[in-house]
């Protein structure tokens, strides 16, 4: 029982992917930016001219005009001071950059007033039906039903608000209409019922629309970032991951280039379905070895780059070491132990450069003098294991080759 009705809930309500979660909020506020402020123009000059139009020696109101206070001024004086302060809100913060947290505040704050606002206008609308003589009455629910279907039309972005605006909006109109309406009325009421539902079907299938094209965005561009064998970053990936730690203040990004050696003979003797096996699993155990906070990108074809965020000379060092070292077990590939060898090549900003290129030229230097000297040299093999290569630095590369 609890089950159907949890798919029939995650049918009619579907969540929200944690993958997209940001980029659809802030897919959301981008509508409303530009959405919100005209709703709220119009909406205060609609209530103050139906306020004008239904106060003073105006014939609307039943018994020459001896409506309440509350009904001729509180109720739309209300909704229009709302509706200014959140305007001046919207405006104020139109063009804005905003982070997602920022961006679900902003809808949960629009879910949270939407549907008062609509509710207080729909109360007031009812009212003043109420209270119409019998041949203008129906201007009054015929206006409150356009307004209420343009608005959730508008916040069709934000499916929540948009349900809660239609439901606040139309059920005291419905409900008056229902109790003491002619057969017109119900007609009308009806009429405005499928209006909704139809509304609420295309808000929904919307939503599901823009939750696809963010997924699928998204594939794209885990696609372009992604080198497709390893599932490690690519060239492109580890260049955006620098920039960014290049622009935080007082960072000290540091890169360690990892070229295989002698990884040519693994695809000669097991074939090159192993060699990407092999591949696949060095990249996995680099990136396990490296932490979340490092990039860790395939740029060659046996060549592998890890870009430390924050890192000092000595610290380097150390983590360089343990990224060999943890290449040096023989990996099972197909059932078969194959050893490799590696070499490492490393810079570290501020003194090897203050651009990732600078730090990719020092450190490929540095993996130059690093390689085995060997012509020829086999160091990949199922036995014995090959010797790892140590890593070296880009000062001790310029004084080998000099």
């Amino acid at each position: 029982m609890a089950g159907g009705a949890s798919g029939w809930r995650s049918r009619l309500w579907p969540r929200v992917p944690a993958a997209i979660a940001d980029d659809l909020a802030l897919a959301r506020v981008a509508r409303l930016q530009v959405a919100v402020p005209i709703l709220y123009l119009t909406l205060i000059a609609v209530v103050f001219t139906a306020m004008i139009a239904t106060t003073g020696d105006a014939p609307s109101i039943a018994a020459g005009g001896d409506a309440p206070w509350l009904i001729r001024f509180g109720m739309p004086l209300a909704a229009i001071g709302i509706a200014v302060l959140r305007l001046i809100h919207w405006l104020r913060r139109r063009g804005t950059a905003i982070d997602a947290a920022t961006a679900r505040r902003q809808i949960d704050r629009m879910f949270l007033l939407a549907a008062p606002i609509a509710a207080l206008c729909s109360l007031w609308t009812a009212s003043s039906w109420w209270l119409s003589v019998p041949g203008e009455r129906s201007y009054y629910p015929m206006f409150m039903a356009m307004g209420t279907l343009t608005t959730a039309f508008c916040l069709a972005s934000v499916r929540g608000a948009t349900l809660a605006v239609l439901a606040a909006g139309l059920l005291p109109v419905v409900a008056a209409l229902l109790i003491a309406g002619n057969w017109m009325d119900l007609i009308a009421v009806a009429i405005t019922l499928l209006a909704a539902a139809f509304l609420t079907r295309l808000v929904l299938d919307q939503h599901g629309q823009q939750v696809e094209m963010l997924m699928l965005r998204r594939r794209l561009q885990r696609q372009a970032m992604t080198d497709p064998l390893t599932g490690l970053a690519n060239r492109r990936a580890l260049h955006l991951a620098a920039e960014e730690h290049f622009a935080a203040p007082g960072a000290r990004p540091a890169l360690v280039l990892i070229d295989l050696d002698g990884f040519k003979p693994v695809n000669d003797r097991h074939g090159h379905a192993a060699g990407d096996l092999l591949l696949i699993a060095i990249g996995g155990r680099l990136r396990a070895q490296a932490g979340e906070a490092a990039a860790v990108a395939r740029i060659g074809g046996d060549e592998f780059a890890i870009l430390l965020p924050d890192c000092d000379a000595e610290t380097l060092d150390v983590r360089a070491s343990a990224l060999l070292a943890a290449l040096a077990a023989p990996f099972p590939i197909d059932g078969r132990p194959i050893r490799i060898g590696a070499s490492a090549g490393l810079a570290s900003a501020p003194g090897d450069g203050s651009s990732l290129l600078d730090l990719m030229r020092s450190a490929d230097a540095a993996l130059y003098a690093a390689k085995p000297r060997r012509e020829g040299a086999d160091t990949a093999a199922v036995s014995p294991p090959a010797p790892l290569a140590a890593a070296t630095r880009p000062r001790r590369a310029r004084a080998a080759r000099r």
